[in-house]
């Protein structure tokens, strides 16, 4: 009976990792009407569209923020990480702006992986091979970027 008191915080341990259901993810919003593509490009197919101000699941962005991972109303993809918001120290703010102190996790597109979880019934799916062979990064950056993102910080001292 002395492990008694190591099995029941190991249990509690558990229960708690367990309840965050959405550990990785961050709630969000559309800044702007938004259209959700099916990969990290102008280029991939919408999927979806969002109009402004709506919530969105942040499931991880890009390096440098510039494409992210999200999901609404039961549509996944990306969108152009300039036009998603999050809720930062109260305020809304843009990701590429302050997903580094938010801790936004940093994620990869594999394209094979991604449209066989989430595309297999669209009618695009049978293009996966034409699109494997495409080097979306390197298509620029996406709608509304800017390379000014820490004039977005503001001052606390002000």
């Amino acid at each position: 009976m002395k492990n008694r008191p190591i099995v029941y915080a190991t249990t509690l341990l558990l229960i708690a990792f367990a309840g965050e259901g959405h550990a990785g993810t961050n709630d969000g919003y559309s800044g702007v009407n938004l259209n959700v593509r099916s990969g990290p490009s102008v280029r991939f197919q919408a999927v979806g569209r969002l109009m402004a101000g709506s919530s969105l699941t942040i499931h991880g962005c890009l390096a440098r923020y510039t494409w992210c991972d999200v999901s609404a109303s039961g549509v996944r993809g990306w969108a152009s990480g300039a036009h998603v918001q999050f809720v930062h120290e109260a305020r809304r703010v843009y990701v590429p702006a302050y997903a580094a102190q938010a801790e936004i996790s940093v994620v990869t597109f594999n394209l094979s992986s991604y449209w066989r979880d989430y595309y297999r019934d669209y009618g695009f799916y049978g293009e996966a091979d034409r699109w494997n062979d495409h080097r979306w990064e390197d298509d620029g950056n996406p709608p509304g970027w800017r390379d000014n993102w820490d004039d977005d910080h503001v001052d606390p001292r002000k």
